[in-house]
């Protein structure tokens, strides 16, 4: 069993290095799944808006919105995973990723 948990430590403990990408990995699969409800849910309010205003909302929403949200959010998640240790951290990752999967699965986006 010292085995076993000995890789599961050693596993969470070469996750570190890689921190900032899999933040990013993490906010970015969380906005592939949030993304068709949130754009349904402007695209309803801005119907009735000019072809160049919605194409301007769609503009500023997916580059600047989705793209700040990445950039402020992951060294900040980054920076709490760093705080888990190695077993946790190999734990939280992973059923992160299965989660978002899980939901991304009952969003019928996969």
């Amino acid at each position: 069993m010292n085995w076993l948990l000995d890789m599961v430590h050693l596993l969470g403990r070469s996750l570190y290095p890689y921190l900032t990408d899999i933040s990013v990995a993490l906010l970015a699969c969380v906005l592939v799944v949030i993304s068709p409800d949130l754009q349904r849910a402007i695209r309803r309010r801005i119907i009735t808006w000019p072809f160049p205003a919605r194409t301007g909302v769609f503009i500023l929403l997916v580059a600047f919105g989705y793209g700040m949200v990445i950039t402020k959010l992951s060294p900040y998640l980054a920076s709490q995973l760093a705080q888990l240790p190695p077993n946790w951290l190999l734990l939280v990752v992973s059923l992160s990723f299965v989660v978002i999967g899980l939901w991304a699965e009952r969003h019928r986006q996969m």
